[in-house]
């Protein structure tokens, strides 16, 4: 079997089909259908059954395919080390960061990175955490910094504990109260995640937990852009932002809720994928991130 073998049964499961992964590759779909049958041949199983939809992974297959991933994430570190050792610099440095993450930790180290590494290239996306994972399993980012799970398959590195906590327009009637308690707010609009996000599944539970009904969201998004947060602006709805974020320069106030009321406490770290190889730009950001949480 040839490195490339790999790479083609892995863009069959990912387009579904022969045709379509054909097309993504380049090459023929007898080309194609020939690069799976080799692979079927010495696995001694099939590894893709067709259905109405197109083609899918047998049980074989998709613990074959678990292999295959994992053998081209480590072929693609081995080739990145490689040139590490050859330039001694990686060109591109690709980052993922949560919405909820302050904006002058992410944004003031990779100032200084460019500045220090004037040839040194980045690529940022902005998205969800749960998303930002899935991308870092697959190997389409090379560090996330995002809240940490208690328990992760990802190596690790601490920047800071924070906390969200619920904000309101700079004009609400509840910012005037010494203190609140969550059933005071169990009758406000809210602006809050989709009922899918893990944010919105833990303000849900606090309220269930305390026999009070679960927010009902008058505007329902996906965290992914704090731009949003204008929508408050000048409204009674109640939202949940970083202590300390972007949400706070938009007008918006923190209401005096007790910690204890709705624990959203965090830590938040640089995640990369357990054993894989973090090229010098990598290892520098990372130092620059710890830098700029302090």
């Amino acid at each position: 079997m040839e490195t490339r073998d790999l790479e083609y049964i892995l863009a069959v499961a990912a387009h579904g089909g022969i045709g379509r992964a054909a097309e993504a590759l380049g090459i023929s779909q007898p080309a194609l259908t020939k690069a799976v049958q080799r692979v079927e041949a010495q696995a001694g199983l099939p590894l893709f059954e067709r259905t109405a939809n197109g083609m899918t992974a047998t049980y074989a297959g998709a613990r074959f395919l678990e292999r295959a991933q994992r053998i081209r994430l480590e072929y693609e570190d081995g080739i990145k080390e490689m040139l590490g050792i050859r330039t001694g610099e990686q060109g591109v440095l690709r980052v993922g960061y949560s919405p909820s993450i302050p904006g002058g930790v992410i944004l003031g180290a990779c100032q200084q990175l460019m500045r220090e590494r004037p040839v040194a290239r980045l690529r940022l996306r902005r998205r969800l955490a749960r998303d930002l994972l899935d991308l870092l399993a697959a190997g389409e980012l090379d560090l996330a910094v995002a809240p940490v799970q208690a328990s992760t398959d990802f190596a690790v590195e601490p920047l800071f504990d924070d906390r969200l906590v619920v904000v309101a327009d700079e004009g609400h009637a509840l910012l005037r109260r010494r203190r609140l308690r969550l059933a005071d707010l169990a009758d406000q609009e809210w602006l809050l995640p989709e009922a899918h996000i893990t944010l919105r599944q833990q303000v849900d539970a606090a309220f269930r937990q305390r026999g009070l009904p679960a927010p009902q969201p008058r505007v329902e998004i996906d965290f992914g852009s704090t731009s949003l947060f204008a929508l408050m602006q000048g409204t009674q709805m109640l939202s949940i932002a970083n202590a300390g974020g972007d949400a706070m320069q938009r007008g918006l106030r923190a209401l005096p809720l007790e910690v204890e009321e709705l624990d959203l406490r965090r830590r938040i770290g640089v995640l990369s994928r357990a054993g894989a190889y973090l090229s010098p730009l990598a290892q520098r950001l990372t130092a620059l991130l710890r830098e700029h949480s302090r």
